[in-house]
């Protein structure tokens, strides 16, 4: 009787062990995104010039904005002119609208903001700063990076300085040459050009990290998920976030969980990117022009 349980066990324990090809899996999910595709360039049409690009959004109110050395182009989502709604500005650097349709821009170190129509509403200046780099706003608070001195600091809106998010070093929660600044819900992206980063953190206190895009070290790669000199950020309405690398030449898609997507190749390095709020639309600006790209169709995506 042992014997003939002895052979069982040693049949049962080959049969165990032999191994069966695993059946393929189905992927029921989407097929990879494809890189966007150039659609359209911007240089002007006879009403004005793109010269001197320093930051491109497009803003809440579905508008692009075309910020140069002195001024801002509020431009149609086919490049045509709507108006030069703001003149006459100093050292700007960086331009945001906040849900009200007000319009930040940071200017040497005065942040001033402007309604709608481009009508002065106040500035402020902090004598402290001393290269202003990026700028965005959310409950009342404005934030602003210095990349100069590697801080980004908030204000309240009489210019009172509230707190300080980052300083320099070499953690997570640390800046080097901060410069793009963007607010999705309850984090703000913050373009660590020097880290080779781009960290979310908390617009709340305590800071935390939410999430960290450009791998473990700062020396930058150019794999995907990898930057080389970052310059700016934008997020679409579903949390994509899309981050211009100059170093690199190209523009980084992830989803909100920090997973790469896709990448879109640039002849050349960008100054800045902003996105449709659909995610369908990419306006990348260059010092002369700003290009169009689109997301390619998905056959058979529902509408």
């Amino acid at each position: 009787m042992r014997y003939s349980i002895s052979i069982l066990f040693f049949f049962l324990l080959v049969g165990c062990g032999k191994k069966y090809p695993i059946p393929p899996e189905y992927d029921y999910s989407l097929p990879p995104e494809e890189s966007y595709v150039l659609v359209d360039t911007w240089t002007g049409d006879g009403e004005y010039v793109l010269d001197n690009m320093v930051d491109v959004i497009v803003g809440t109110d579905g508008f692009i904005y075309a910020l140069t050395d002195n001024d801002v182009k509020k431009l149609y989502e086919n490049g045509q002119l709507n108006k030069i709604i703001i003149e006459d500005l100093f050292l700007p650097s960086a331009i945001y609208q906040d849900i009200k349709r007000n319009i930040f821009i940071s200017d040497g170190n005065i942040i001033r903001l402007f309604d709608r129509e481009g009508d002065s509403i106040f500035a402020f200046q902090d004598t402290a700063v001393a290269v202003s780099a990026g700028i965005s706003s959310v409950d009342d608070k404005i934030f602003m990076s210095d990349s100069e001195r590697d801080l980004v600091l908030s204000y309240d809106t009489l210019g009172n300085l509230i707190d300080t998010l980052s300083s320099f070093g070499a953690g997570i929660l640390n800046v080097d040459k901060p410069l793009d600044l963007c607010i999705w819900e309850n984090r703000i992206f913050i373009v660590s050009s020097e880290h080779n980063w781009v960290e979310a953190i908390s617009t709340y206190t305590p800071r935390v990290n939410l999430l960290h895009l450009g791998g473990e070290s700062h020396e930058g790669d150019t794999l995907p998920g990898y930057f080389i000199n970052p310059v700016d950020v934008a997020v679409d309405d579903s949390g994509c976030v899309y981050v211009a690398e100059t170093g690199n030449q190209r523009i980084q898609k992830f989803d909100m969980y920090g997973d790469f997507i896709v990448e879109t190749k640039l002849s050349e390095a960008p100054v800045s990117v902003a996105v449709s709020r659909d995610g369908m639309s990419l306006y990348v600006a260059f010092t002369d022009r700003i290009e169009k790209y689109k997301r390619p169709e998905t056959p058979g995506a529902p509408e």
